[in-house]
C-alpha cells in the first residue's frame, strides 16, 4: 500500500528519479541523507516491505500526515527517551517480522553540501540484530526542494517553492550492503559513502548550490 501511495503522489509533483543500484531480497536497515519531505516517497516506491522512522511532528504537517498514518510508520520524539527507546525496540520487531527499516540518521533536513552528523542508534540496533545496511544517497537537482527554514511553515514551502515547480528531477543511488561490528566504524564508513555519492551527484546535475535554498 505504501509503495502505491508513492506511485500517486509522485505524478502530480513532477518527481522525474533517476536511480543506480538496487534494493535487497532481505531485511535490511536503509540509511539515507535527509534533504525534503519527499525523500521517503522517492524511494519508498522501490521497497516493497519497509516500515519507515519519522519524526513525531509530522503527524501535524496537512496532507503528509494523514498520508503517514494511512500508510504506517514509526514515530519517534527525538527529545522523549523512552520514545527512542520504543522505536529502537520497533525496528528490532520489524526486522524480524521480516521487514525492512527506512531511516535518516541526520535526524532532519540539511542543506549543506554533505550530511549533518549521524546519531549512532541506528548502527548499534542494526549490530544488534545482525542485518546489513544499505546506503542510500539522493540529491535533488533545485535547492528549494529542501526544506531547512525553521522559521517557514510546511504549507508554505510546498505551496510556494516545490508544488508550484512542473517537475522535481532527483538522483538516488542504493550502496551494496555494509556491517561492522564496532558502532563509530559503521556510522562512518556509510556516512563517508554517502557523502562521495551525494557530491557526485550534485557534479552530475551541473552544481547544486545549496546557498540558493533561502
Amino acid at each position: 500500500m505504501r509503495s502505491e501511495f508513492a506511485k500517486i503522489v509522485r505524478y502530480p509533483l513532477g518527481v522525474k528519479t533517476e536511480i543506480k543500484g538496487k534494493p535487497i531480497d532481505q531485511p535490511a536497515f536503509y540509511v539515507g541523507n535527509h534533504r525534503s519531505y519527499y525523500d521517503p516517497g522517492v524511494v519508498a516506491i522501490d521497497l516493497m516491505k519497509v516500515v519507515v522512522v519519522a519524526r513525531a511532528e509530522i503527524r501535524d504537517w496537512p496532507l503528509i500526515g494523514y498520508a503517514v498514518d494511512f500508510t504506517g510508520i514509526i514515530f519517534v520524539q527525538r527529545s522523549n527517551q523512552d520514545s527512542r527507546k520504543a522505536t529502537r525496540e520497533a525496528m528490532e520487531k520489524a526486522i524480524k517480522d521480516g521487514y525492512s527499516v527506512l531511516i535518516y540518521p541526520e535526524g532532519t533536513t540539511g542543506d549543506r553540501p554533505t550530511t549533518l552528523e549521524f546519531n549512532p542508534g541506528t548502527f548499534a540496533t542494526a549490530i544488534k540484530v545482525g542485518v546489513p545496511i544499505i546506503p542510500i544517497a539522493i540529491e535533488y537537482q533545485y535547492p528549494q526542494d529542501a526544506w531547512v527554514r525553521k522559521d517557514e511553515s510546511f504549507f508554505s514551502h510546498f505551496a510556494h517553492k516545490t508544488f508550484c515547480k512542473t517537475t522535481t528531477p532527483v538522483k538516488m543511488r542504493y550502496g551494496e550492503p555494509m556491517f561492522y561490528e564496532d558502532v563509530e566504524e559503521f556510522r562512518d564508513n556509510v556516512r563517508q559513502w554517502i557523502d562521495k555519492n551525494v557530491l557526485e551527484m550534485q557534479a552530475e546535475f551541473g552544481g547544486v548550490n545549496w546557498l540558493s535554498t533561502v
